[in-house]
């Protein structure tokens, strides 16, 4: 009896030894640093769908892209196809597609709208006085020898010789160099959409996208000894030309 309960003893005590040398079921926790998700209030990514993600994000902007040139071929097609068809509902997406391309851009109302809220970090557009009044001044001193009435556009003055050309409000250039019609010109654009336009120059002293205030020189035109110098000045607003004459007081000579 006394060898059965040793033999017992002997197997618990066996077993104890194995149990304390084979792994626990319970392992010991293993913790892993938070992930960048977690850290911003994301939920952590699982290995592996990164990938997967990478993949959806890929499909999605190629889906966008094919999308954009699928509409930008369909108002091709139907731009051309309205060039040939005789329907009249078809002229308005090809006058507007031609509206979009002609148009200019307003870099003066751009810029005096950045200059309202943002300010002038940059020097792009000088600060305005709020209670200052605009006074309007010719961009030479010189009298009327072509009218509005019979140029249709602008006006031709008679200035003395080597005459500084005046911007007559603050504006861009948006055009500084040789036109078919008043040779050396220089065009300005306002915040107010109107443009104001110099032509007849001998030289030009500005340059393209140039910021201007009012009275600043343009250029100057120029005339042999003993000639008077000739100017072209033109005032356009809303695509429409206006007498430079009725905007501004000058002297008119028959």
């Amino acid at each position: 009896m006394k060898k059965d309960i040793r033999h017992v003893r002997k197997n618990i005590a066996e077993r104890k030894r194995r149990k304390v040398q084979q792994p626990g079921s319970a392992q010991t926790p293993v913790f892993l640093p938070p992930q960048d998700e977690e850290m911003h209030g994301y939920p952590p990514l699982i290995q592996g769908m990164s990938k997967k993600l990478d993949h959806k994000t890929q499909v999605e902007r190629t889906s966008r892209l094919g999308l954009q040139l699928v509409l930008s071929a369909l108002l091709f097609a139907t731009v051309a196809i309205g060039k040939n068809a005789p329907f009249s509902f078809l002229d308005k997406p090809e006058q507007w597609l031609t509206s979009q391309m002609e148009e200019e851009f307003p870099f003066a109302k751009v810029s005096a709208w950045y200059n309202e809220r943002f300010g002038d970090p940059l020097q792009v557009v000088q600060p305005k006085d709020p209670e200052a009044k605009e006074n309007l001044a010719m961009p030479v001193n010189g009298t009327v020898t072509t009218s509005f009435q019979n140029d249709g556009k602008g006006i031709v003055m008679s200035t003395a010789h080597n005459t500084q050309v005046k911007a007559v409000k603050e504006g861009i250039v948006i055009f500084a160099g040789k036109d078919g019609e008043t040779k050396r010109t220089v065009i300005l654009q306002h915040d107010d959409g109107s443009k104001s336009i110099y032509g007849f120059l001998s030289t030009i002293d500005v340059h393209l996208y140039e910021h201007v205030q009012a009275q600043a020189d343009l250029g100057a035109v120029q005339s042999e000894e003993g000639k008077a110098a000739e100017f072209f000045f033109a005032i356009e607003k809303d695509k429409k030309y206006l007498d430079p004459v009725e905007v501004i007081k000058v002297d008119e000579s028959s």
